[in-house]
């Protein structure tokens, strides 16, 4: 046990290097989670709006303006010309593209998103 007496105050460095790693992979975590997240309900409510654009109640304006209203729910910048629908008697295409920016402690991800959904329209 007097081995153990002369090492007050020491730490391995193996265990200060693990520490360092759990701690960046937190702060990249909390940044990034949230953004993903919020790509994905993204993802899910253009799906929902081209299923839905069947019915002669969901035009390309509407669609439009749900895309716009769900994008400023969730804090994406999409803008109104980064929407691309098109609809022919058999399908509907619905393009929606924009940037995102993740600000890290040293470095500012650019992320350039494109959502494209298309569906049959019966």
């Amino acid at each position: 046990m007097s081995w153990f007496r002369h090492q007050k105050g020491q730490i391995n460095a193996g265990c200060f290097l693990a520490l360092i790693v759990v701690a960046v992979v937190v702060v990249i975590a909390v940044k990034t989670f949230p953004v993903v997240v919020n790509v994905g309900d993204m993802q899910k409510e253009i799906e929902l709006l081209a299923e839905r654009a069947n019915l002669s109640t969901y035009t390309n304006k509407r669609i439009r303006d749900r895309i716009l209203q769900k994008a400023e729910e969730l804090n994406l910048p999409v803008a109104p010309e980064n929407i691309k629908i098109k609809r022919n008697s058999k399908f509907i295409d619905i393009t929606v593209s924009y940037d995102i920016d993740i600000t890290y402690p040293f470095y500012t991800y650019h992320w350039h998103k494109v959502h494209n959904v298309e569906r049959e329209i019966f």
